[in-house]
């Protein structure tokens, strides 16, 4: 199991690298319990909304550290033409239902570790 920790509250992770899980990422899902962790190359990325039925906090991490937040992304209008695109640099990207985010910053502190925090990732 994968866990997360901001600002010294924990999360349970689901870790997703594999491109066809990248790819997919939240759509079709009704819920999640704790957030998403998408391990990116270093860079800038964008993310979109698209077939996502609740919505999220995007964050973006680089170096540990979050870089950009997009708070309350909201669930597209199925007859939007255009979707959103939430925008940052990472090499992480982590999605969590909205609001969980409401009270970080940009240089917060992101830790992520395979069970224990004896194995960071």
């Amino acid at each position: 199991m994968y866990m997360v920790i901001i600002n010294n509250k924990q999360f349970p992770a689901e870790y997703l690298s594999k491109p066809e899980e990248l790819a997919k990422g939240m759509m079709g899902r009704d819920k999640l319990e704790g957030c998403m962790v998408f391990k990116m190359g270093k860079g800038h990325h964008s993310f979109w909304m698209k077939n996502t039925l609740i919505p999220l906090d995007i964050v973006f991490v680089l170096g540990k550290r979050i870089s950009m937040i997009h708070h309350n992304c909201p669930v597209p209008d199925s007859h939007q033409l255009t979707l959103p695109r939430y925008s940052g640099l990472g090499d992480h990207v982590l999605e969590f239902p909205a609001g969980t985010a409401s009270d970080w910053k940009v240089g917060d502190r992101v830790n992520m570790y395979l069970g224990a925090p004896q194995n960071p990732l």
